[in-house]
């Protein structure tokens, strides 16, 4: 980004800033609480109710996370071997980058293996594979899958290939950090442990506003969440993009994972939150590695976006059901109980909220007409408003101060542009369609990939 480019950026964050800052300024200079809970009793009761325990619980989560420590790093001598698991569907040249950043990793190069699985893709995906393998001095083993079976059946492909009981997972358009891998093998200093989620960032942030937002998102369900529920061993989602798995408590669930149902439907989406499920129901621990860092793409139109979000909501539709089952035939008094309950709580209450607040609102229609749904919009998006500004000062605190407004902005996104999406989710959560499964990459010369990566750092320019 040119000096152009960056005082424009910062001209439009500062804006933003200060539009936000005048409508929560009007919103408690015209707030009238007594008169709004007069009008509307119960329904004003409703989302208040809900509003503060979502309050609560982000300010639970940042307490946590202040106290959050990573596990240390361990010297080449202590380090376990290594298992890295690349799936590729349709990725082009992005695969290359993949497993070159891989390759130039601060892990020990006798006790890496990395499995690079081309899905059947209908590109030159396979090509840039063969190129990367070629290069890394045997590291780098190929799998040509000439059928597409999927995401989950390739993992599964890998995870039996796999010659190490650590397994590291990376989406085949993801970049890590030199470190990444040790750190995250790092973390598995207890037998119990059978799972740690990496920490991921967006790698395509100059593709307009939708990266930027998810940025602070990202950042946010990562540092903050995630690090709230690795302290009780209940992280419940391992990341697509780095994850890793101590292959010997995955392996005796794996074919019941491969061949998971939901409602009669095969579930073929939501793998990494579905295995992370499986590692928490049968005992062990899932935590986090803040300091094991992969940079991804994701769909900066409105569109792709949605089909995204869609995707992973489906899945956790699937998923809370199966881990409310979970902790109410596992029951039991104790602080980390209730403190997995708090985070299991906020969850469900994400997938179904939106149910409830339908009905809400068309009985707010038919009472107090229109108007007095647009009324209730309003406070609806200055009160997102005021509960992003927690995420908002972290980000700024941690990455960007300018930037942070995008947090702000995504509340009002959020409510106007995609609210509908968790209701359609819940009624088609049988729906395991990929949906971003086209192909996107273009088809280019090998001889580009050369000069690509940079030793030094570990990072692909793109």
């Amino acid at each position: 980004m040119n000096n152009t480019e960056t005082i424009r950026v910062k001209i439009i964050a500062a804006l933003l800033w200060c539009a936000a800052a005048g409508i929560i300024a009007c919103f408690f200079c015209t707030w009238d609480p007594a008169g709004s809970t007069e009008a509307m009793p119960w329904q004003g009761f409703f989302f208040t109710a809900v509003s503060l325990f979502m309050l609560l619980y982000i300010l639970f989560g940042a307490v946590c996370a202040a106290v959050y420590r990573n596990a240390p790093a361990l010297k080449d001598s202590e380090l376990p071997g290594c298992t890295v698991i690349v799936p590729a569907y349709n990725e082009g040249e992005h695969v290359a980058e993949t497993l070159f950043s891989l390759l130039e990793s601060d892990y020990p190069a006798d006790k890496l293996q990395i499995i690079a699985i081309n899905d059947g893709s209908k590109d030159d995906t396979m090509e840039w594979i063969r190129y990367a393998e070629k290069r890394s001095s045997g590291r780098v083993v190929s799998l040509d899958l000439m059928k597409n079976g999927g995401k989950k059946h390739a993992l599964y492909r890998g995870f039996h290939m796999a010659k190490f009981d650590i397994v590291v997972t990376v989406d085949s358009d993801s970049i890590v950090t030199r470190d990444s891998l040790r750190n995250i093998v790092s973390a598995f200093n207890k037998p119990e442990i059978g799972g740690v989620a990496g920490n991921i960032r967006i790698k395509n942030l100059g593709d307009g506003m939708i990266p930027k937002m998810m940025d602070v998102g990202f950042m946010f369900g990562f540092e903050i969440i995630r690090s709230a529920q690795s302290l009780i061993g209940y992280v419940m989602c391992t990341p697509g993009a780095l994850s890793a798995y101590r292959k010997s408590i995955v392996m005796p669930f794996i074919d019941q994972w491969l061949h998971q149902t939901f409602l009669g439907v095969s579930a073929n989406i939501g793998e990494d939150r579905a295995i992370a499920t499986m590692i928490l129901r049968n005992g062990y621990k899932v935590t986090f590695q803040s300091n094991a860092i992969a940079a991804t793409c994701i769909p900066y139109t409105y569109g792709r976006f949605c089909k995204m979000l869609l995707r992973w909501l489906r899945s956790d539709v699937r998923e809370n059901l199966l881990m409310t089952v979970h902790f109410f035939k596992n029951f039991r008094f104790s602080l980390a109980y209730a403190a997995f309950a708090f985070h299991l709580g906020s969850l469900v209450l994400g997938t179904v909220m939106p149910l409830i607040s339908l009905p809400v609102m068309v009985d707010m229609i038919c009472r107090y007409s229109p108007a007095g749904v647009f009324h209730a919009l309003y406070y609806g998006a200055v009160l997102g408003f005021i509960g992003a500004l927690i995420p908002a000062m972290i980000y700024a605190k941690r990455v960007s101060v300018l930037n942070s407004v995008w947090a702000v902005v995504y509340s009002v996104y959020n409510l106007f542009l995609l609210s509908w999406i968790p209701v359609y989710a819940f009624f088609t959560a049988r729906n395991s369609n990929w949906l971003t499964r086209e192909i996107t990459a273009n088809r280019k010369g090998i001889e580009k990939i050369s000069g690509m990566c940079t030793g030094d750092t570990g990072h692909c320019n793109h």
